[in-house]
């Protein structure tokens, strides 16, 4: 299990409303930092992965929690 340096649950939060959330919370980590994602928009799936690309923050794990719920762990990109 990995110990990540902050959280952001954002149950209810649409993919196009999650990845500004999710900036704006690897603002405040140092790099090599994890932030752990909590969605459950299943959107998410397929937008928070691509958002990471894009960012070049890495996409260290993805789990499914079920149908909808979805764990995300990322990890702070160097400056």
């Amino acid at each position: 299990m990995m110990n990540p340096d902050k959280i952001l649950d954002a149950p209810g939060q649409a993919c196009i409303n999650l990845t500004p959330l999710i900036k704006q919370a690897m603002a405040s980590l140092s790099e090599g930092d994890i932030l752990k994602v909590f969605s459950d928009d299943a959107a998410s799936r397929l937008g928070v992965p691509a958002w990471c690309r894009l960012t070049k923050n890495i996409l260290v794990e993805m789990k499914e929690v079920d149908a909808t719920q979805t764990e995300f762990y990322i990890k702070k990109k160097k400056s």
